[in-house]
Parts: structure tokens; C-alpha cells; sequence
């Protein structure tokens, strides 16, 4: 038995309960009918001075005329707006490390590229062919992977940019 089970009985009809609302707070759903009803009004100001607290400095509350917003100007894309520079030239890298990119990234697509040919016309390729792109593969991956530099350019470069 609980202790709620030792109490008497009320026999007025008011609860304990906390759950229902007294007689003279409006309820959940007047509430909520309230904030449907009003909703997208805007709130009148009134012209009553707010204190600051510590300094109790007097500001009055002053309705705002819809004035355009002079921030806007920024977002509008519009021929007169702001124009941005041209974008940096891509770095050129040397010719033996141009044709270890190709090797490592022009190789696999040639494969697959091979391979579609092949289910397409039936017609087979020599071996010689698949071994010459996974060797231009291989190859250009270990170039570019001995020629990597192991320190930055700069000592106190992290690699962030912005």
C-alpha cells in the first residue's frame, strides 16, 4: 500500500493532482486556440521605458517604419553588384609527373572502358593490353609516391587554407 492509498478521501472534489489546471488559469487548449488564432498578428509595442538593470538607463521603445534593409544589397545578384576576381591559374606540373597522373588515373578508366568494349562486341584483347594499364597504374602510383615531399614547403604550414 502506498501512502497515497493512507490519505482520506477529499469529498470537496479537488485534487492533488497537479496535472489538472485551477479554475482561474486557462487550460492547454485555450492556450493553444490563443496562439492559433493570433498567429502571424504582430505584437503591438507599447511606448513604456525598459530598464537595463544594473545601470537603470531609460530606453523608450520606438515602432520601427519598414525601411529597406540596407544589408539586401549585398545578397542581390545584379550586373552593377560586386564582381569577383579570376579564379588563380592551375599549377603545371612537370611532364613526369603529368604521365604518372595519367597512369594512375587514366589507366583504371581505360580497363573499365576495355572491359564495356569486350560484353559490347565480344571481341577480346590481348593480355598484353590489360598488363600494359595495370603496369602505367603501378608505375605512375609508386613515381608519384616516392617523389611526394616528406616535409611542408613551409615549417610552420599546417596545410590549412583560406
Amino acid at each position: 500500500m502506498s501512502e497515497r492509498d493512507d490519505r482520506p478521501e477529499d469529498v470537496t472534489g479537488a485534487s492533488d493532482d497537479a496535472s489538472v489546471p485551477p479554475e482561474d488559469q486557462p487550460s492547454d487548449e485555450e492556450a493553444w486556440r490563443e496562439i492559433v488564432e493570433n498567429y502571424g498578428d504582430r505584437p503591438t509595442l507599447e511606448d513604456e521605458p525598459v530598464s537595463t538593470g544594473l545601470f537603470e538607463k531609460r530606453i523608450d521603445i520606438v515602432e520601427t517604419v519598414d525601411e529597406p534593409d540596407p544589408y539586401d544589397d549585398m545578397w542581390r545578384d545584379d550586373d552593377e553588384g560586386y564582381v569577383p576576381p579570376p579564379p588563380p591559374p592551375l599549377p603545371k606540373p612537370t611532364p613526369a609527373r603529368l604521365l604518372a597522373w595519367i597512369g594512375v588515373l587514366g589507366a583504371p578508366v581505360a580497363v573499365l572502358a576495355l572491359i564495356v568494349v569486350t560484353q559490347i562486341t565480344g571481341e577480346h584483347f590481348n593480355s598484353w593490353v590489360i598488363g600494359g594499364l595495370v603496369a602505367a597504374f603501378i608505375a605512375g602510383f609508386v613515381y608519384l609516391l616516392v617523389t611526394m615531399p616528406s616535409e611542408p614547403r613551409d615549417p610552420w604550414d599546417d596545410g590549412a587554407r583560406v
